[in-house]
């Protein structure tokens, strides 16, 4: 008897349907479908809670004679298996996680280098300068300019790369979205021809941020619906 129809059988003899082992085990009725198919297993932490269901054994339910091992080695087999397989997946979740944190700085870059072609004059300083230190002029370049001289635009960089190296990936593509809107919206809408000394004459600044500080609420939510989504 194989380990599925095993578990098959222990769940007749209990009296369960497979909505109810689902339910108690913690997945779906498809994964216990499959399990007693034999079309998948169960990791090694749910053998333990289908052993405790059944209230019998997990060496009761292991078919030691099919694989010449005793119920002890195929035990520590799966563990072992599933041990492996976490790892795994820790590996291609921390490699996503970089892509991504490379994706956005790459945006956040792109958007430097657009600013800089566009408001900062080459002609009066060597390249080296115009790159890094050249002040952006011409017309509606107050919000680049602001942005770069109180570091704000560096600070939102490292707020939106951090968090996607943690996984936060919905979070970070969200603030990019922001910041980028904000920043096209402030260009546009910022300029304030009455000239008022409030915010020099440039409204740019607060229209960036709240567009900005919006998208960081909106990420947040993302996130927890996307958690919770994944929970349930």
């Amino acid at each position: 008897m194989t380990l599925g129809e095993r578990i098959k059988s222990c769940r007749q003899d209990s009296g369960m349907s497979q909505e109810k082992v689902a339910e108690l085990v913690g997945v779906s009725r498809q994964a216990v479908t499959k399990w007693e198919a034999g079309q998948s297993a169960p990791n090694t932490e749910n053998l333990f809670k289908l052993a405790q269901i059944f209230g019998t054994t997990v060496d009761l339910l292991l078919p030691s004679q099919e694989t010449g091992l005793s119920p002890a080695e195929q035990i520590y087999y799966l563990y072992k298996m599933e041990e492996e397989k976490r790892r795994i997946e820790k590996r291609q979740r921390q490699k996503k996680n970089i892509l991504t944190a490379l994706l956005i700085a790459g945006g956040y870059i792109i958007l430097y280098f657009i600013g800089r072609v566009v408001w900062c004059d080459l002609s009066w300083s060597n390249f080296v300068g115009w790159l890094f230190t050249a002040t952006p002029t011409g017309q509606h370049s107050y919000l680049y300019g602001w942005l770069l001289s109180s570091n704000l635009f560096w600070y939102a960089t490292v707020l939106s790369v951090i968090p996607a190296l943690f996984g936060k990936q919905r979070f970070s593509y969200t603030v990019l979205a922001g910041f980028t809107l904000g920043l096209l919206l402030g260009m546009v809408f910022g300029p304030y021809p009455e000239g008022t000394g409030w915010g020099q004459g440039h409204y740019g600044w607060a229209i960036w941020g709240v567009v900005f500080f919006t998208s960081m609420v909106i990420g947040i939510i993302v996130e927890r619906h996307q958690k919770s989504t994944a929970v349930n």
